[in-house]
């Protein structure tokens, strides 16, 4: 595929046919960007910064993808922008490389497949630091997501900030007396955040970056049809119950946990949280079997189009991402926010967490998170203004850390050079681009 560039270099696609190939391809990338060869990232990074790379550590490879590269960022694609940090701080300053992955996430079996554990050795005598920023991790049954036990775990070094948005946030047109819901989590927990306030419990080495690196893993999502730079941002939470994935019900009810039309979805709905805690695992791999072999199959947890209200909390973490400091105090100024997306191997049908790897053999890069995500999304064969996500980065609330207006349209730029990928099941039918736009 020919590279592809916006206007103001905003997102930029290039060629990278596999992952021994990373560093070469990274460094065209920026000579094409006509960045300085010998300092890349002297632009926005200076000796005496703390630069945040935030990489996506989602879970551990397991079934049918275990060792096909397509759940996580890259080791190769960490790497390079650790060293390209390394020059631009010269010696003066320190790198955390840090994510908050899933609570289902074993940390060292993690380690060991994505090659985390060689980068932590390989960077041993230099000021990079690893972080797992979850401050409890769960034992599950990968074949069922059937939970054993919790474990608390150190979390950040730094602590975390509760940053409340207020009106600010973009949750905040459902009142104070929504039901907010995160699957496999304490619902009363969630709404206790976002019940007269919308707090984010938000990881302190975050805050204090200068600049944060983001490198996302493209993929289709289940709740927000696709994953990229702006969802990535999830990870910078120490504790997800906090992140509302849904509105509880159907939207006859004022929710948008499953579809209207799906009987078994709301018969479903309480028995899955009763028997997720209480049920012994036989009774839970048999019950989930059964709703496997329902038709129409049962959605759950906001895994749909319909949901409006993932989107919204997404967005929200951009926000403080872009323009938030430690102790939840705004910033005088804009942080930078650069994406490298690892696009090598993508993921396509069941994303994020079982997704069908799509060889790409491609790298985005961007200064605008929202802008990359569009052309991500143009490149996958979804059309944008069919993904919340993305639609509603046109909106004025949207300002706040994104500079897309809807008035650039990234399929004049790629010229067929993206693939059809699968969309997940809730969301088949409804993102994918009439061919005539690409």
């Amino acid at each position: 595929m020919n590279a592809a560039i916006s206007p103001q270099a905003a997102a930029t696609v290039w060629p990278a046919p596999d992952y021994r190939t990373v560093a070469d391809s990274v460094r065209e990338l920026f000579q094409f960007l006509g960045l300085d060869t010998a300092n890349p990232l002297g632009r926005w990074i200076r000796p005496g910064m703390t630069v945040v790379i935030k990489p996506n550590w989602v879970k551990h490879e397991f079934g049918d993808n275990e060792g096909r590269n397509v759940l996580f960022t890259h080791a190769s694609i960490v790497q390079v922008l650790i060293d390209a940090a390394l020059q631009a701080l010269d010696g003066n300053g320190r790198v955390i490389v840090a994510d908050a992955p899933l609570q289902g996430c074993d940390f060292n079996r993690f380690r060991r497949q994505s090659g985390l554990a060689q980068l932590e050795t390989d960077y041993a005598r230099a000021p990079v630091s690893f972080l797992d920023l979850r401050r409890q991790w769960a034992q599950i049954d990968d074949a069922s997501s059937y939970v054993r036990a919790v474990h608390p775990l150190a979390g950040d070094p730094l602590g975390y900030s509760l940053v409340d948005l207020g009106a600010r946030s973009r949750l905040m047109c459902f009142g104070v007396n929504t039901r907010f819901g995160v699957t496999d989590y304490c619902a009363e927990n969630t709404n206790g955040h976002h019940r007269g306030a919308h707090r984010y419990l938000v990881s302190n080495s975050i805050l204090s970056a200068d600049v944060i690196l983001n490198a996302p893993k493209l993929k289709t999502h289940m709740k927000t049809g696709m994953t990229g730079a702006l969802k990535n941002f999830v990870g910078i939470i120490g504790s997800k119950d906090c992140l509302p994935h849904f509105r509880a019900g159907s939207p006859r009810n004022g929710g948008d946990e499953y579809p209207d039309s799906n009987w078994l979805s709301e018969a479903a709905s309480p028995v899955r949280e009763l028997l997720q805690t209480r049920a012994p695992l036989w009774m839970w791999k048999l019950a989930r079997a059964g709703a496997r072999a329902a038709w129409p199959p049962p959605i759950h947890g906001g895994g749909w189009h319909g949901n409006d209200t993932l989107w919204r909390t997404v967005h929200d973490l951009v926000d403080i991402a872009l323009n938030y400091a430690a102790g939840g105090a705004p910033r005088p100024q804009p942080r930078p926010i650069l994406t490298l997306v690892d696009a090598i191997v993508a993921g396509e049908d069941c994303g994020p967490l079982k997704p069908r790897p799509k060889p790409c053999g491609l790298l985005v890069w961007g200064e605008d998170p929202g802008m990359v995500d569009v052309t991500c999304a143009t490149l996958m064969g979804f059309d944008w203004r069919r993904i919340p996500l993305l639609s509603h980065l046109c909106d004025a609330e949207a300002r706040a850390f994104s500079s897309f207006r809807g008035d650039w349209e990234p399929a004049d730029l790629v010229r067929r050079g993206g693939e059809q990928f699968a969309a997940p099941v809730g969301w088949a039918g409804a993102i994918e681009a009439e061919r005539s736009r690409l």
